[in-house]
């Protein structure tokens, strides 16, 4: 199998869409976007162990910094709900081990994800309406990448004191 053409898509604030094909198909030839992207990758020094080490030292960083957030505003008694229950956000409150004591529950608006349950965590998902974040102090934001839109969206949340928590770049109240 080889790669013969990527894609750069804006979905999920930036991902790949790779074309694959059996090498002996002559078909589809190899777009010049395989070179630029490989080009991409060294420039950003993806093919040097020492990225993802410095990866790993801010993935800990950026974990520690979003606990002592949770866990500080929970000892001030604040109510946190989580706001878009993503698989990535999945990943983020497994990797952190975050549970129900610190994000109380998942609002959504998908039909399949409401009344589950966060995998890894067990942290119930409800639907979204309005009513559900009304007496909610911060709102932890599980769809990070659609972070403008959403605060647009929940403009009246914000105007009645609401605040939103993010960890991308890094954690921080918004």
């Amino acid at each position: 199998m080889e790669i013969f053409d990527i894609e750069n898509l804006k979905t999920h604030g930036g991902s790949l869409r790779y074309y694959i094909k059996k090498k002996e198909n002559k078909k589809f030839k190899i777009s010049s976007n395989v070179k630029k992207q490989l080009q991409n990758e060294k420039i950003y020094g993806l093919h040097k162990l020492q990225t993802y080490k410095n990866f790993a030292t801010r993935a800990k960083k950026s974990k520690k910094e979003l606990l002592n957030i949770l866990s500080y505003l929970r000892k001030k008694n604040k109510k946190i709900i989580g706001y878009g229950a993503t698989a990535k956000a999945v990943t983020v409150l497994n990797y952190c081990n975050i549970n129900e004591n610190l994000i109380e529950y998942f609002v959504d608006t998908t039909p399949e994800k409401q009344n589950k349950y966060m995998p890894g965590k067990k942290i119930k998902v409800i639907k979204y309406n309005n009513r559900n974040i009304k007496y909610i102090d911060y709102l932890f934001l599980g769809a990070w990448n659609f972070k403008n839109e959403i605060l647009n969206k929940e403009k009246e949340f914000i105007k009645k004191g609401g605040k939103f928590i993010t960890h991308v770049p890094m954690p921080k109240i918004i």
